[in-house]
């Protein structure tokens, strides 16, 4: 299934992570990072684009993850999105990768739908504003209209209530996934095997269902090969 390209714009991260089992690591990180990994790994084409920078702390611990973010990254601003489309074209789905709420502003957004491609937005960033300290997480007034797909995970969802979009994707890591389209919603169970370092694994689930929506696969069909993909990948790690 190669062939079919998918774009991942977001902010590049330098990641202080304190796994599990108390090793400490200092590592790169962010969506265009993982998600790249993921869709190489593959065999898919890609384009990735670093669009800003940021430090982070995670934890990660048995009863979940917790994050500080340390700087805010610089935003896309339209005209800087302007100018990467000639980079973008060939890519029927554009996964982007927020790490906070003011890193695509809605016109920027406008102006990468209009291009073309149906975009996958990645919500963390919106359930947690535009901050520095710890990440507290709170309801998003509505999705952008122009988002085909919405990523979040199941306590970023909890957080927001419902949100209208084409597209819910509600992730639980190794417990599976859930997809909702119009009103109907599909669960996708997961293995249950535990990932020891889960750091990532949201992206690169938004990349490989974006890359299966490319290739032509109903949002359930896309759901359940990219949780089957992300546990192959993160319990073989």
């Amino acid at each position: 299934m190669s062939g079919a390209q998918v774009a991942v714009l977001g902010p590049a991260t330098i990641d202080e992570l304190e796994l599990e089992d108390g090793a400490q690591v200092m590592r790169p990180g962010g969506t265009p990072y993982y998600a790249s990994r993921a869709l190489r790994a593959e065999g898919a084409g890609v384009v990735a684009i670093e669009t800003g920078h940021l430090r982070s702390r995670l934890r990660h611990t048995a009863a979940g993850t917790e994050q500080s973010i340390l700087s805010l990254p610089e935003p896309l601003m339209p005209d800087a999105a302007r100018r990467l489309l000639p980079h973008l074209t060939g890519c029927s789905w554009v996964l982007l990768g927020g790490q906070t709420a003011g890193d695509f502003p809605p016109e920027t957004i406008a102006v990468l739908a209009d291009a073309g491609p149906s975009l996958c937005l990645d919500g963390q960033g919106l359930v947690r504003g535009s901050r520095t300290g710890p990440v507290e997480l709170g309801p998003i007034d509505e999705a952008p209209p122009e988002v085909q797909a919405l990523k979040l995970n199941a306590r970023e969802a909890a957080a927001t209530g419902p949100v209208a979009v084409p597209e819910l994707l509600v992730t639980r890591a190794e417990n599976g996934c859930d997809v909702v389209v119009a009103d109907v919603r599909t669960v996708v169970p997961g293995s249950g095997h535990r990932f020891a370092d889960p750091t990532g694994a949201g992206d690169s689930f938004g990349a490989l269902y974006c890359l299966a929506r490319a290739r032509g696969s109903t949002p359930a069909e896309a759901a359940r090969w990219a949780q089957a993909e992300v546990e192959r990948l993160y319990t073989t790690a």
